[in-house]
């Protein structure tokens, strides 16, 4: 299980980075979207799997099927239904940066 206190805090820039170019407006599309308080960064982190290191992002907030509580401190939370594909939080960040 990863929880809060293994998944990384980082930056919007740094989390939008993670991914291919042609998805950054999209994210950001989705972080500046009302009732998202953060974008959560899921990954395969199984070694012998051949989704290993496929990342998502996933929209979370009060008005989104998931809060960041509850992806952060729900034990054993993951995406996916498939255990060589199950997609853990590793990084998370606020959808809007303080000015």
């Amino acid at each position: 299980m990863i929880a809060r206190s293994t998944a990384k805090q980082i930056t919007l820039e740094a989390l939008v980075a993670m991914f291919d170019e042609e998805v950054h407006p999209l994210i950001r599309g989705n972080a500046a979207s009302a009732g998202v308080s953060h974008i959560v960064v899921c990954e395969v982190l199984q070694m012998d799997s051949s989704s290993f290191g496929k990342r998502v992002a996933l929209s979370v907030g009060p008005d989104c099927t998931f809060t960041l509580d509850h992806v952060l401190d729900t034990p054993h939370f993951r995406l996916g239904n498939v255990p060589s594909r199950f997609q853990y939080p590793t990084h998370y960040a606020p959808a809007k940066e303080d000015k």
